[in-house]
């Protein structure tokens, strides 16, 4: 009992690493759509794994090699085929050039690796988690292709293309703190910054549908951004204070 007890999260993130791998496979075969979904999927399952590991006390090093090389295929390599499909599929790049795109996945395994040694990234992460970077790209990809607006358009263009990778790719291994999702209490004061960003994202993907998914992460690095300038400056004003006070 105590094994198959041990082995539950172990399954919840190889579920993770099925749906990364099918989502590399079908987006490299153009099917766009059927690939966002199963990333979406994975996240859902990356979600749990933890949650369930914690819950079943069932925490272990196996366990989180896994997760990461699980994270590395579904939201490194798989966003990254997605991107080369929308850049050739849109002649925007040749097959050759657009591989360039595949840096996502390097970038996303430098990040990861940087996660697993850094045990200071319990509560907030050093740099875009790799998750957060793959609903970013899927969610331009997804919408540039379904739509047939100014902004698909603008999106659709080598410039565009380029910046959003240098834009990921900086963001993943950049030493920015960006607060965590993970909810220790129910007190409204400690999850403020969560809720806001919760409903940022209803409100975006209200507003823009799946694009919303992308305005939500660039909101998010501003809110952390935000909320580190704010601690910073209590940090000082209690220093002063406290200096004021000898």
């Amino acid at each position: 009992m105590k094994k198959i007890k041990a082995a539950i999260p172990s399954f919840v993130t190889s579920l993770n690493m099925v749906c990364g791998v099918c989502a590399s496979v079908l987006a490299l075969q153009g099917e766009t759509s059927i690939a966002v979904l199963l990333i979406i999927m994975a996240a859902v399952f990356d979600f749990c794994d933890g949650f369930v590991a914690r819950l079943l006390k069932a925490v272990s090093e196996f366990g989180k090699q896994m997760d990461s090389l699980s994270d590395l295929i579904s939201f490194g390599f798989a966003p990254s085929a997605i991107m080369y499909e929308f850049a050739v599929s849109n002649r925007i790049f040749d097959k050759y050039t657009a591989m360039f795109v595949l840096l996502i996945a390097v970038f996303s395994g430098i990040r990861l690796a940087k996660f697993n040694i850094d045990p200071e990234q319990t509560t907030e992460f050093k740099g875009l988690p790799t998750p957060a970077s793959a609903l970013f790209i899927i969610s331009v990809c997804y919408y540039c292709k379904t739509s047939e607006t100014v902004l698909a358009q603008a999106l659709t263009s080598q410039i565009a293309v380029i910046t959003m990778v240098v834009f990921v790719c900086v963001m993943m291994v950049v030493n920015l703190r960006l607060f965590s999702m993970k909810i220790k209490s129910i007190k409204i004061k400690a999850i403020i910054w969560q809720l806001i960003l919760v409903a940022s994202l209803i409100a975006f993907v209200c507003f823009f549908g799946v694009l919303g998914l992308a305005f939500t992460i660039i909101f998010y690095v501003i809110l952390s951004i935000i909320k580190n300038i704010i601690y910073h400056n209590g940090t000082k004003h209690c220093s002063a204070t406290e200096l004021s006070n000898h």
